[in-house]
């Protein structure tokens, strides 16, 4: 199957798109890691829900308070999730593994 050739004002498009995209997970992260936002009003919220859809868990649960990679990572393990798996990839029995854990019901 052959990629479509993208014009220089459809790229900038999509790189500014993106840009935004980036931006807006960094302000969740921020907001997670400094307490103003919880992971519970983070999943009630349909829109900054839609914004980390496509974020990996391992940033997202490394982004929380006294969480680093390494403590991310141990459980993760614990709940039978992979590192690599993005928050909207998640199972019905791993969302329910993760919201039990984090409290989010």
């Amino acid at each position: 199957m052959a990629l479509n050739n993208l014009s220089d004002s459809d790229r900038r498009k999509g790189l500014e798109k993106a840009r935004q995209v980036r931006k807006k997970r960094a302000k969740i992260k921020e907001s997670l890691k400094k307490g103003k936002l919880d992971l519970k009003s983070l999943f009630k919220d349909k829109k900054l829900l839609e914004d980390v859809i496509n974020m990996k868990v391992i940033n997202l649960v490394s982004a929380l308070p006294g969480n680093g990679r390494v403590n991310a990572l141990k459980i993760l393990k614990d709940l039978k999730i992979s590192p690599n798996k993005k928050i909207g990839g998640l199972g019905r029995n791993q969302k329910d593994s993760f919201y039990k854990f984090f409290k989010i019901t």
